[in-house]
């Protein structure tokens, strides 16, 4: 469909195939979504073909989470059925499920959100499940942070952008002027970073971003 597959970025997402009573042991859910990215603004759609079951009645459900921004998620099976409580499924022994979504417009660079399509029996046993991960392509850290005299790359860790653990042998973290800090340690001394007059420089995040410490590291916001 011409959409790009994630990278390293995101784990790839199992493809699961749980089988229950009274479904056949050679019940398949074929051709499931794998990883990809979506461009802000633009839309998603595929196919899922079901087939192999016993005949009967099915329900499907799709749902999903993450920080991507994903919008009008919508699903359904043909032939299906759509019952008056709102649920949708169809009858028979396979079916081909259609799924599309559109990526809002407003979704920032490396954000990420898993989508879960479920098929079940109506006794709510699930016949076959999947999920994969949609992403928004880009950077989310852009520019580099000045750190300990060089220029380095913080990581995305799917909120925030990472650039190193506190070190353990100074004093205590802080934040001035935008700055990345410790007080001296237990000697007096910097044993990481440059002695200010006052307290240990660490570094910078790059220009236009909030530097803050979190979880006993130091981060700067997207």
């Amino acid at each position: 469909m011409g959409l790009s597959r994630l990278g390293s970025l995101v784990a790839v997402a199992a493809v699961a195939l749980v089988l229950g009573a009274p479904v056949r042991a050679e019940a398949q859910c074929t051709s499931w979504p794998t990883n990809t990215t979506v461009t802000p603004g633009t839309s998603y759609a595929d196919t899922i073909n079901v087939s192999g079951l016993a005949y009967g009645t099915y329900i499907i459900t799709a749902s999903f989470s993450g920080s991507a921004g994903l919008i009008n998620l919508a699903f359904s099976a043909a032939p299906g059925v759509s019952w008056s409580n709102g649920q949708k499924g169809f009858i028979g022994s396979s079916t081909t499920l259609y799924l599309s979504f559109i990526m809002a417009a407003g979704a920032l660079p490396g954000r990420y959100s898993t989508v879960t399509m479920n098929v079940a029996n109506t006794a709510g046993q699930t016949v076959c499940s999947s999920s994969f991960v949609v992403g928004v392509p880009g950077d989310a850290c852009p520019g580099d942070v000045s750190w300990l005299g060089n220029t380095i790359k913080a990581g995305f860790d799917s909120a925030n952008c990472y650039v190193a653990a506190v070190p353990a042998q100074d004093g205590s973290p802080f934040i001035h002027a935008n700055n990345y800090y410790v007080t001296r340690g237990p000697n007096n001394v910097c044993e990481y970073g440059w002695f200010d007059g006052a307290n240990c420089y660490l570094g910078t995040p790059p220009p236009g971003k909030s530097a803050f410490i979190w979880g006993n590291a130091f981060y700067y916001s997207p």
